[in-house]
């Protein structure tokens, strides 16, 4: 059964049963996956996967069910599952519905035919990635995986005041993951690019040459000496150091004091370059998304302007407690998963010139490209990090060679303070974006 024709009836024999309103979220995944190595399919995926989460308010309470299954049998399921849980349940806290917001942005999220890639095209773009990479450089000894793969996502939100919000989107990737080595060392590495509309605007040759600079640069790396140093967290070590130290910016970490930013909205936690912007409105990204969770229109919000915090991240519940209006950025994972507060395409604006020149500007100093055990090693709540990593040594302006073995410590907040200047090489990747981030310095452990 169609979504759509299942919400109907649902709302219909939901009002004979008793309920005077009720919501639907539901979510569904479709996807082809292809993973090749040593010139054969490793594997060939077809995944499809939906569920559906139902609220409504029966007998002044609200009740709760969820399906998998959109059949007419689910119907009687959901009433009944709601309806005995209603009357157990303390739900006041988030037992109103959102009628929708006044106007919702209209944005290009979604490629109809991009699913329809055949199998064939994905088994030869990730046969010819595997070539590509292996030609690439003779110190690359194998492909551990080379992939492809299309998906699209659905989302729609409706209830009984009036709400109907639905979403697709789509994209499609190629990756390859990579070992190079001599014969006293291997290292690994890898690459990825994506595209949310056509599959063959993918470069393969981009993605083969990328990721063999990316592995064979690694090799005959060494630690270097400890100490206080300059250093360029390159655009996807800033980035993945944002998202570890993101969540202090949720008005709900806020009010559970779970962040280091209680009490100082309207202050300068930043340095006057840094300006972070949460935009779920830029297109051809994949954060681009018309509403959230909870059906409020998406919009853009600055949080931080030129150092200074201008506002937290809200759902309609944490803006009503703070006696502000939601930011539109209510999140929940997937269709059982609890209502909260998450960014959809966060990132810090970028500058003007390029990661060459930042490197130009250093005499001695350390270039980071990966950030390791971030998950240990990082603390959103003191903003401290200590956290093991790999990159390149810097002297005279150049890069001199590979560093490892070698920890980076510091303070989220005073890092941001101390970004003498941004790149211009900001790339979206994911939900979480930054450009290179020359920083005046920061301890560096090493030999």
């Amino acid at each position: 059964m169609k979504i759509t024709q299942f919400q109907e009836r649902l709302f219909q024999q939901g009002r004979e049963y008793g309920y005077t309103d009720m919501e639907i979220y539901y979510s569904a995944s479709r996807s082809v996956a292809v993973t090749v190595r040593a010139g054969e399919v490793d594997s060939y995926r077809v995944a499809e996967t939906s569920g559906l989460s139902f609220r409504g308010l029966i007998r002044g309470r609200m009740g709760y069910a969820s399906t998998e299954q959109l059949e007419t049998d689910s119907i009687s399921f959901l009433l009944e599952e709601a309806a005995g849980n209603a009357a157990v349940l303390d739900t006041d806290d988030d037992s109103d519905l959102f009628g929708g917001s006044d106007q919702y942005p209209q944005l290009q999220t979604y490629t109809a035919g991009l699913l329809d890639t055949t199998p064939d095209k994905l088994i030869a773009a990730a046969k010819q990635l595997e070539q590509l990479v292996l030609d690439a450089d003779e110190r690359i000894t194998m492909v551990r995986q080379s992939s492809a793969s299309v998906r699209e996502h659905e989302v729609l939100i409706a209830n009984t005041r009036g709400l109907h919000c639905h979403q697709q989107d789509s994209v499609g990737s190629m990756s390859v993951y990579v070992l190079a080595g001599t014969e006293s060392e291997t290292v690994s590495g890898g690459w990825f690019d994506y595209d949310l509309s056509n599959f063959e605007a993918i470069d393969p040759q981009q993605i083969a040459e990328r990721a063999a600079y990316e592995v064979v640069s690694k090799l005959g790396a060494s630690s270097m000496p400890s100490g206080m140093v300059p250093v360029i967290l390159r655009e996807d070590a800033a980035s993945s150091l944002l998202a570890a130290h993101a969540s202090i910016f949720s008005a709900e970490q806020v009010e559970k004091g779970f962040s280091s930013l209680v009490g100082k909205l309207g202050e300068t936690i930043a340095g006057s370059n840094i300006t972070l912007v949460d935009d779920p409105l830029m297109e051809r990204v994949p954060g681009t998304t018309i509403f959230d969770a909870e059906g409020v229109a998406a919009s853009r919000n600055v949080l931080i302007e030129q150092g200074k915090l201008n506002t937290f991240l809200h759902n309609r519940k944490t803006a009503a407690k703070a006696g502000t209006t939601t930011t539109g950025n209510a999140a929940r994972g997937g269709y059982k998963g609890k209502l909260g507060v998450s960014y959809h395409n966060l990132y810090i604006e970028p500058g003007t010139r390029s990661l060459e020149k930042l490197i130009a500007d250093i005499d001695y100093g350390v270039l980071i490209t990966e950030l390791h055990g971030l998950h240990a090693g990082t603390n959103p709540t003191s903003g401290n990090f200590s956290l093991s990593c790999i990159g390149y040594l810097i002297e005279n302006g150049a890069i001199a060679r590979p560093v490892n073995q070698i920890t980076v410590s510091g303070n989220f907040h005073e890092l941001l303070n101390d970004v003498v200047e941004l790149g211009n090489d900001a790339r979206f990747t994911g939900s979480c974006t930054s450009p290179s981030l020359r920083v005046r310095e920061l301890s560096i452990s090493g030999s």
